[in-house]
């Protein structure tokens, strides 16, 4: 076999094998499916991955829901609330820079845009994601916790999720 032929062989086997692994050994983002949860009371929605984080029910006063991984490493909860205390989004987005543990938060991410912010990084060896909204003095928040050892399975179930957060 003349070496260009050798060569040309060995680059469609290895690409036909690189199909193959990409497609039988698919990311998990790409092999869950999605369902949408809608809040009545507070009128958002966001969508949850089935079978990788549990909805715990409705919370009995109909603000949100927390979701949970079956192992407890991942946590993802969603809420809204009235501005009772009149607080100014500049000042929701500064406390949830500071987090609520005394040493705080090694924040990576930081958005502030006219109407809602994103705050992300890491707490206690957690990666944490955080999107707020104000809309019509009432904040609408999604917030995600897992552990940083299952970054490559939540970054992207986070992303998604954080795009379908609508209210």
């Amino acid at each position: 076999m003349r070496p260009f032929s050798l060569l040309l062989t060995l680059s469609v086997m290895f690409f036909s094998v690189g199909l193959s692994a990409e497609r039988f050994g698919q990311p998990l983002e790409t092999r869950v499916s999605y369902r949408t949860y809608t809040n009545a009371r507070f009128a958002y929605s966001v969508i949850y991955p089935v079978g990788v984080l549990i909805p715990q029910g409705e919370a009995p006063n109909g603000d949100g829901q927390v979701f949970r991984s079956k192992d407890g490493h991942a946590e993802m909860r969603v809420f809204g609330g009235h501005n009772a205390l009149d607080e100014t989004l500049t000042s929701a987005y500064e406390s949830a820079i500071k987090g609520e543990e005394p040493g705080g938060r090694d924040v990576s991410y930081k958005l502030l845009k006219r109407n809602s912010f994103v705050v992300s990084g890491r707490q206690n060896g957690k990666i944490f994601y955080q999107k707020t909204m104000l809309k019509d003095d009432i904040f609408k928040t999604f917030m995600i916790e897992y552990d940083e050892s299952e970054k490559s399975v939540y970054d992207p179930i986070t992303a998604r999720i954080a795009r379908s957060f609508v209210g």
